[in-house]
């Protein structure tokens, strides 16, 4: 924070700063088609008649499903009520799915259900609406998790603006929470049954990829850094200048390993993401190394190793300039009207901050400290990135399946024993008893969802 009576070779650092390091995107949701008028309750109505608990949940999953299209269609989203609908829809819709995975001969649809959502990850470079269909459940699922992720990812930002980084810090966590369940567990599982899915990968949404759920995971995961960067920063204390830039260039490691997975296991849909935003995760990667010398270059003045502190300064100055060539280094041109104008004047200021500085510090090392200033900062001087790593674990909740049968068959509700519970239906699908008990759980985890997602869609609906 800025100094009332700033020392010219000690100054707090500039409030400019503050808002380089925490410069976030916030993405357009993910929407349900408006048109889509599905009901559970209709699809299910003759396999669910003569079981009371399955009608309340199919009309309670009805109930959260349209308030959640009603969050999309209004004029203002408001990302906290419509983050709370998905966290209430979710485990619903995944009852729903292990219900219709374990009864697949009783769960017979009265009417066909037809999942429609648009991306909010891709950008429409056409005016048309572009929707994707699906029968399969979990389509469902694994868009309302990412729209959910989404939505906190969104509160983050609102958080940021308010300048309550601890609140963002716990809601891109949570974000990225979302993401790393999607990406390490059930993405991967579901494609690994699904056929139609690998074939369709230039089709299908980007929300529905493994390659590009693992690259936000580490896109969220430097996010939520930058917020703990910011909460340092906007203490009006000296901050440990090392801890700070050894942040900031953790910051630009997960900023590059988003990049670099989207490259390698997601580059069909790299191709659509919004250009804008790839520029702003190239100009962020930039700046947070620059940042990460510039803090460099404090700690090392403070440290009165004043030659090394003008040599780190000094590559700040050059990491922060604008870059020749597409693939130099420096920063993407800021063109007017650009993503990256609302930022221009930050730059600037940084820019004017560093070298004012920069003069200070030769001045005084020539009449005073005459220490020698190298090339460039030596390696064992050069920090090494710390990554925090915060991800608030993701869970769906377990709940048994819901009783389906068919009246007038061996199935009905009369004759039927009820269906296995979900550690039941664990046990009765897993291998036996004394090797299960030597396995994990996210092994058992991923042998129920393996069986819940492997399922076809014929006459019964039991298509993940």
């Amino acid at each position: 924070m800025t100094d009332a009576n700033p020392d010219a070779s000690n100054p707090s650092h500039p409030d400019c700063i503050l808002r380089l390091a925490s410069a976030v995107h916030r993405f357009r949701l993910p929407c349900i088609n408006p048109a889509d008028q599905l009901s559970f309750e209709e699809s299910f109505k003759t396999c669910s008649s003569n079981h009371k608990d399955t009608k309340a949940a199919l009309h309670k999953a009805d109930i959260h499903r349209d308030e959640i299209k009603k969050g999309f269609a209004a004029a203002k989203t408001s990302y906290a009520s419509l983050s709370s609908s998905l966290n209430d829809y979710i485990p619903l819709i995944n009852q729903i799915l292990i219900s219709c995975s374990f009864q697949p001969e009783a769960a017979r649809l009265d009417k066909p259900l037809l999942f429609s959502w648009m991306s909010g990850v891709e950008c429409n470079k056409t005016k048309k609406l572009k929707y994707f269909e699906s029968e399969a459940l979990m389509f469902e699922l694994v868009l309302s998790l990412s729209t959910y992720a989404l939505c906190e990812s969104n509160l983050g930002c609102d958080y940021c603006v308010e300048g309550n980084f601890a609140q963002a810090l716990k809601n891109f966590s949570k974000a990225t929470g979302v993401f790393q369940r999607l990406g390490d567990d059930l993405l991967p599982t579901w494609m690994a049954k699904s056929k139609q899915h690998a074939e369709m990968e230039k089709e299908s949404l980007a929300e529905t990829r493994v390659g590009v759920s693992a690259a936000l995971t580490h896109l969220h995961k430097a996010m939520s850094q930058q917020m703990a960067v910011a909460a340092i920063l906007v203490k009006r204390d000296v901050p440990n200048y090392a801890l700070v830039g050894k942040l900031c260039l953790g910051v630009a490691v997960d900023l590059e390993s988003f990049v670099s997975t989207m490259r390698s296991k997601a580059s069909v849909h790299m191709s659509r993401l919004e250009p804008s935003f790839l520029t702003l995760v190239t100009f962020s990667i930039n700046v947070q190394q620059a940042l990460s010398l510039y803090f460099l270059s404090r700690h090392l003045w403070n440290s009165s190793e004043f030659g090394t502190a003008i040599s780190a300064l000094s590559e700040a100055t050059i990491a922060i300039r604008t870059r020749s060539s597409p693939t130099g280094r420096g920063l993407p041109e800021i063109e007017e009207r650009g993503p990256l104008q609302v930022l221009s004047s930050e730059v600037a200021e940084f820019r004017q901050h560093m070298r004012c500085l920069l003069t200070s510090w030769e001045r005084d090392n020539s009449l005073v400290y005459f220490d020698k200033v190298p090339p460039s900062v030596p390696v064992d001087k050069a920090l090494k990135p710390i990554q925090l790593n915060k991800i608030d674990d993701f869970y769906l909740e377990a709940r048994d399946p819901l009783p389906l049968s068919l009246p007038g068959t061996k199935n009905d509700a009369a004759s039927a024993p009820p269906p296995p519970s979900y550690n039941e239906a664990i046990k009765n699908d897993s291998q036996p008893a004394a090797e299960s008990r030597d396995r994990s759980d996210s092994e058992v985890a991923r042998e129920l969802h393996e069986k819940l997602n492997s399922q076809t869609h014929s006459s019964s609906y039991g298509s993940a």
